[in-house]
C-alpha cells in the first residue's frame, strides 16, 4: 500500500473510523493487527520476517535484564545483534557481496560469472532493523528499561505510518505514547492532515515530474551538455520532495492517531556546510548514525592513541576522521545495496574530514578577504557551496554503476544543446513556486500579512491548494524512492 494510492487511503478511513470508538485498553492491539495486515498487504511471508526478529529481540533484551553476570548480559546482547543484523545481511547484501565475488574470480579467470542467487529485497527491513538495533543497544546500555509488553514492543517495531521508511523513532520516544492514553484532538487532526495534503504535494506534484526529465537525461548522457548539470539539480529536489514527502505524510498519519514522530527533514538543502546538511537531512537516521556509530568509533579510535598526537595529528582528528569516514561509508551502503552508495557515502566523509581539518584556515581567508563584514553573502555563498558539492555526489547515488557516474560527467558541457526540453522549462518554474511555497511554510509564523488573515480565508485557500494538487498531479503508480532501502 503506497501512501499516494487509493488503497492506502481506504485502508487509513477504516482504521480511523474505528480507532477512536475502541476502548483504550485494546487501542495497542488494534494499531498492532492494523500494522501487521498493513506490512502483509504487499506479502504475506514478509509477516514472518517482521515478526521473527521482533520476538528474537524482545526476549533477548527481557533476558539481558533477568542475568546476573556481565558476561552473561554481553552474550545475548550480541546473539540478538547477530541475528537481527544478520537478516538484514542476508536478504539486502548477501547478494551484493557474493557477485562481487563472482566478478572477481570472473576477472581472474577472464570469463564473466553470473550470480545464481535472486534474493527479493523486503520492504521496509532497513528501517525496522535499525528500530530493533537501537532498542537493543539502548537496554543494553540502561539508557531504557526492557519493555515487559510483547505487544507494545511489537507495536513500536511495526508502527505501520512509519514502518516502510520512517521516521526511525526510538523506543524511548515512541513507547511511552504507545502507552499513554489518545482521545480525539481536532487541532491535531488537522494540523496532520495539512502535512498529509503537503507531503502528497511534494511527491506526485514536485518529484513524480521531475523524474520525467531526471530519468531520460540520466538514461542518454549523450549530447545532453548543460541539461546534465540541471538533471542532478532537479533530482537533488526529486529526492528531497519525494522522501521529505513520505516523512509528511508519516507524521500526518501518525499525529492524527495521536502520535507525534520526530522531525526528520529541516529545509536541508539550505545548510552552510556538510555536517549541517547531515543534521538536516534525514534527520533520524543522521542522529542514530551519529550516536550509534559514530560516537562510538570516534572516541574507539582515540583511546586506542595513548599520546595527545599521532604522526603530528592531534588524537581528536584521528578519532573524528576515522569515526566520520566509517559512519558515512557504513551510511551509504545500508542507503543500498550496491558500491556506488559506497562512494556516495564515501565521499560525504571526506566532505567532513577536509572541512574538519580546513576549519581554521578557512575562517583566515573568510577574514582575509573580508566576507565577515558581508555575513549574508558569506552564507550565501556557504549555502551555494554545500548544494553543489551535495548534488555532486547524487550523481554516484542515483546512477547504476561507476561506468554509468563516469560517463554522465564526462559528458557534461556548459552550452544547451541544439533540441530544447519543453520539459526542462516547465519544471524550472516549477520549482521556483516550489521555492516559494517552502519559504513560506519555513516562515509562516513570521509572516504578518498571513496571520492578519481571518480563518475562512485560510481555509479557502488551503482548499484552493488541495484543488491545486488534484489537478497537477502526476501518476500515482511511482514508488517512494526510498522504499526500496
Amino acid at each position: 500500500m503506497l501512501f499516494h494510492s487509493i488503497v492506502f487511503w481506504e485502508f487509513f478511513v477504516v482504521i480511523f473510523a474505528l480507532y477512536f470508538f475502541i476502548p483504550q485498553k485494546f487501542k495497542w492491539l488494534f494499531l498492532l493487527l492494523a500494522s501487521y495486515f498493513f506490512y502483509g498487504h504487499w506479502k504475506k511471508d514478509y509477516v514472518l520476517l517482521l515478526a521473527f526478529p521482533t520476538l528474537v529481540t524482545y526476549f533477548t533484551a527481557r533476558a539481558m535484564v533477568a542475568v546476573r553476570t556481565p558476561r552473561q548480559k554481553k552474550f545475548f546482547f550480541w546473539s540478538g545483534l547477530t541475528v537481527t543484523l544478520g537478516l538484514l545481511f542476508v536478504f539486502k547484501y548477501l547478494q551484493l557481496f557474493w557477485q562481487t565475488f563472482l566478478d572477481l574470480q570472473g576477472y581472474l579467470r577472464h570469463q564473466p560469472m553470473k550470480s545464481a542467487l535472486h534474493i527479493v529485497l523486503p520492504i521496509g527491513i532497513s528501517f525496522f532493523t535499525f528500530r530493533m538495533v537501537s532498542y537493543l543497544i539502548d537496554v543494553y546500555h540502561q539508557r531504557i528499561p526492557a519493555e515487559k509488553h510483547l505487544g507494545i514492543y511489537a507495536l513500536y517495531v511495526s508502527f505501520f505510518p512509519q514502518l516502510l521508511a520512517g521516521p526511525i523513532d526510538r523506543a524511548a520516544r515512541l513507547i511511552p505514547q504507545l502507552r499513554a492514553p489518545v482521545y480525539f484532538d481536532w487541532e491535531r487532526i488537522t494540523s496532520g492532515s495539512r502535512l498529509i495534503v503537503w507531503g502528497l504535494f511534494k511527491k506526485i506534484v514536485i518529484a513524480d515530474r521531475l523524474v520525467w526529465f531526471v530519468t531520460q537525461v540520466f538514461r542518454s548522457p549523450q549530447g545532453q551538455d548543460v541539461y546534465l548539470i540541471f538533471a542532478v539539480y532537479f533530482y537533488a529536489f526529486q529526492i528531497y520532495c519525494d522522501f521529505s514527502g513520505y516523512s509528511d505524510i508519516a507524521i500526518g498519519v501518525a499525529r492524527i492517531l495521536g502520535f507525534e514522530s520526530m522531525k526528520n527533514f529541516d529545509f536541508p538543502y539550505f545548510s552552510k556546510s556538510i555536517s549541517e546538511f547531515w543534521s538536516r537531512w534525514h534527520i533520524s537516521l543522521s542522529s542514530w548514525l551519529r550516536d550509534y556509530l559514530f560516537l562510538p568509533l570516534a572516541y574507539a579510535s582515540m583511546r586506542r592513541i595513548k599520546s595527545e598526537k599521532l604522526l603530528a595529528v592531534k588524537a581528536e582528528t584521528w578519532g573524528y576522521s576515522v569515526g566520520i569516514l566509517l559512519t558515512m561509508l557504513l551510511g551509504g551502503l545500508w542507503h543500498g545495496a550496491g558500491w556506488t552508495f559506497v562512494i556516495w557515502g564515501a565521499l560525504y566523509g571526506i566532505y567532513q574530514m577536509v572541512a574538519y581539518a580546513s576549519k581554521r584556515l578557512r575562517k583566515k581567508i573568510a577574514k582575509k578577504i573580508g566576507l565577515h563584514h558581508w555575513p549574508r553573502l558569506h552564507s550565501a555563498w556557504s549555502i551555494f557551496i554545500t548544494f553543489n558539492l551535495v548534488s555532486f555526489a547524487w550523481i554516484f547515488f542515483r546512477a547504476s554503476s561507476f561506468d554509468h557516474a563516469w560517463t554522465y560527467i564526462g559528458h557534461i558541457k556548459l552550452q544547451f544543446p541544439e533540441d530544447s526540453s519543453v520539459h526542462f522549462y516547465y519544471n524550472l518554474i516549477l520549482l521556483l513556486f516550489f521555492l516559494v511555497f517552502e519559504y513560506f511554510i519555513k516562515n509562516r509564523d513570521r509572516l504578518v500579512f498571513w496571520q492578519r488573515f481571518p480563518k475562512p480565508v485560510k481555509m479557502a485557500a488551503f482548499a484552493i491548494f488541495c484543488c491545486l494538487l488534484v489537478i497537477l498531479a502526476m501518476d500515482y503508480s511511482n514508488e517512494f524512492i526510498y522504499l526500496q532501502f
